[in-house]
């Protein structure tokens, strides 16, 4: 024993091929583990030459203790040396680190070749196995790399004994003292033990780097890129240069499951396609619980390509703040309830829409235990879908943003039944709706971010009743924008490659846009709205009834709930609302059995609309004027319009 693994190592380099002298119970391997080193010396030395190649026992296992009917082979003193020096130089071990749900055919490799093995069983429990012991590992490795404590449980695979112990295997002493009392325990060699140990440190150290990796592969940034054939992209560009584009892009829409909304679904799909340009836009969309805002967004969402839409929830105060530097940079963001976000991420999100970026100053802990600090930046350039119950106690987002609403008429409802039964029926063919999708995804994969010349962008003027018009107009002008670069197969260019806006673009883009345009002016927000155009016709109709005028009759909040079939707590939030802004008034009544109310402001937004609609429409009309003087000043370069190929 006294002749280390290193002695016999130089030893092997100079023996030839030998034919061991062993009786028929004995080998190499029960040698060395009886009589170690000087044992298999002995055995060398009176071992007699070969001079023809014969199936021999390789030293290369003396320390793996391969069953007899496996521990010869056929090999070359090449073969041999090659092995047995990678066995013994313990800085270049043989192992293997193996999946759970893959190892069976590379682990039965393993173990025929006699090469140690790290088996992952789960994420705290490894499992190392030589041909003596199993080494399982319990436990998380610590991602401190100065130390390399773990929990072991050893099981002797002849009589099954276990042991247990908590060691770390960077202490050199601790090891070769635990590798002495194991060695005691179980009745095998020292030096064997302690080369396993050493097999079990290599693998858990590979295996602790290749988690490091894993990790850092995690948390970096990466932008995914699907790919079209040319022949997908050759289709969509010819789709792309079809007239009424809009109008075919709707029929998708509708195709892909978005049930009525026609004129709310173009608005919202072309807002969501902003998210690359250079000017994105920003929606919020309102209406009362069960309205449907949510699936509405997300079929909008489920329309535009998924590697750039992001879908939330639930928005902590913190998060937005943790993202990777240009992780939030053209992408789509849908939020099914913006109610769930609270003031401090409401904050952190109007800066990352108006500003493009938010930073927070924080402070780390260096390795001298110094104080730093350090501003974390988080870019931003999106798009975005919001759905509220509540629009107007968002004040500040609702600046940033345009504000569409649902429709809660009956006839929508009709619609949205009809669909859903439909579609339980087996009448809606879902494959066609997918089709609708990434055809209309891959579509977008062909619109690229250009600049836009809008030579008319001085020739609309918005109402100057709209509240926050500043913004409005801006976002007009984006949307205008944005209708052209859908257009960009069908619009011309100028000399500096911009894209020329058309008369056609500005009056599509009013079409579409008239209503978020009204809810700007409305003082009522549009389920608010609703609700009390649906109360005046109820009012009306109970005064024609019993001969009053309208002025004159008064309601309860139950008789109007049950008129207009809504619950209590939200026709008692509507009639707290018009109350405040005073369009009704109590007249009566007591708290315990009811008040009796009034409308007191009959306004007429009818009559605004149609207003508004015709002063529009007058200065769209200029248009053509002003296109017919553009083509005396451009010349034909900027007013022939290209002629979009059937």
């Amino acid at each position: 024993m006294a002749n280390s693994i290193k002695e016999l190592k130089e030893i092997i380099d100079t023996v030839h091929l030998k034919r061991a002298n062993l009786k028929e119970d004995e080998s190499l391997n029960s040698l060395y583990q009886q009589n170690g080193s000087a044992g298999v010396l002995q055995v060398i030395q009176n071992a007699e030459d070969l001079k023809d190649l014969e199936e021999v026992e390789p030293l290369a296992q003396i320390n793996i203790a391969l069953p007899k009917d496996i521990s010869m082979a056929k090999a070359t003193k090449h073969d041999w040396n090659r092995k047995a020096d990678g066995f013994l130089n313990k800085e270049e071990e043989d192992f293997s680190i193996t999946e759970n749900e893959n190892a069976e055919n590379e682990n039965a490799e393993n173990e025929i070749s006699g090469n140690p093995y790290l088996e992952i069983l789960h994420e705290n429990k490894l499992l190392f196995k030589t041909p003596n012991n199993h080494f399982y590992v319990l436990g998380s490795l610590s991602q401190d790399l100065s130390a390399l404590k773990v929990t072991l449980l050893i099981e002797e695979l002849s009589n099954n004994r276990k042991e247990r112990t908590k060691i770390d295997l960077y202490e050199r002493e601790s090891v070769k003292l635990f590798a002495e009392q194991l060695a005691n325990e179980f009745a095998q060699n020292v030096e064997i033990v302690e080369s396993e140990f050493m097999q079990l440190t290599d693998a858990l150290e590979k295996f602790r780097e290749r988690q490091f990796e894993q990790a850092k592969a995690q948390y970096k940034s990466t932008r995914h890129t699907a790919l079209i054939s040319n022949e997908q992209k050759q289709i969509c560009l010819d789709f792309l240069k079809q007239p009424n584009l809009i109008e075919r892009i709707d029929q998708l829409i509708e195709t892909a499951g978005v049930v009525g909304e026609e004129r709310t679904r173009k608005l919202l799909f072309i807002i969501a396609s902003t998210y690359k340009m250079s000017d994105p836009l920003h929606a919020l969309v309102q209406g009362s619980s069960g309205s449907g805002k949510s699936h509405l967004i997300n079929s909008i969402g489920n329309c535009l390509p998924p590697e750039d839409v992001m879908s939330m929830t639930r928005v902590t105060s913190k998060s937005f703040y943790h993202y990777n530097k240009d992780e939030l940079i053209d992408k789509l963001m849908l939020i099914q309830d913006f109610d769930g976000l609270d003031e401090e991420a409401q904050y952190a999100f109007r800066e990352l829409q108006s500003a493009g970026n938010i930073s927070s100053s924080t402070t780390y802990k260096d390795r001298s235990g110094n104080i730093i600090s350090t501003v974390k930046v988080v870019r931003s350039h999106f798009a975005s879908l919001l759905a509220t119950t509540k629009a107007e106690i968002y004040y500040d987002n609702m600046s940033r943003s345009l504000i569409i609403g649902v429709d809660e008429s009956d006839e929508q409802t009709q619609k949205i039944i009809e669909y859903q039964n439909k579609r339980l029926s087996g009448l809606v063919d879902i494959r066609e709706e997918q089709k609708a999708k990434e055809f209309l995804q891959n579509c977008m994969r062909c619109i690229k971010p250009m600049e836009v010349v809008n030579r008319y962008a001085d020739k609309i003027t918005l109402p100057l009743k709209a509240k926050m018009l500043r913004r409005l107009n801006n976002h007009y002008q984006g949307f205008v924008k944005q209708v052209t670069i859908l257009h960009q197969h069908q619009r011309q260019k100028d000399e500096q490659g911009r894209l020329i806006a058309e008369p056609e673009d500005l009056k599509l883009a009013c079409a579409i846009l008239f209503d978020a345009i009204m809810l700007k002016v409305d003082d009522l927000d549009s389920t608010l709205r609703q609700f009390f155009d649906r109360m005046k016709d109820y009012v009306k109709q109970i005064a024609k009834e019993n001969n009053k005028t309208p002025t004159d009759t008064v309601f309860t909040q139950r008789e109007m709930r049950l008129a207009l079939n809504a619950s209590k707590s939200q026709c008692f939030r509507f009639m707290e609302d018009l109350e405040l802004l005073e369009y009704v008034q109590k007249t009566g009544g007591y708290a315990n059995r009811g008040f009796k109310y009034k409308i007191v402001f009959w306004d007429d937004m009818e009559m605004v609309r149609e207003k508004i609609k015709a002063d529009l429409h007058r200065q769209l009309e200029t248009l053509n004027v002003s296109a017919g003087s553009a083509l005396v000043l451009g010349g034909s370069k900027a007013t022939n319009h290209h002629k979009p190929q059937q």
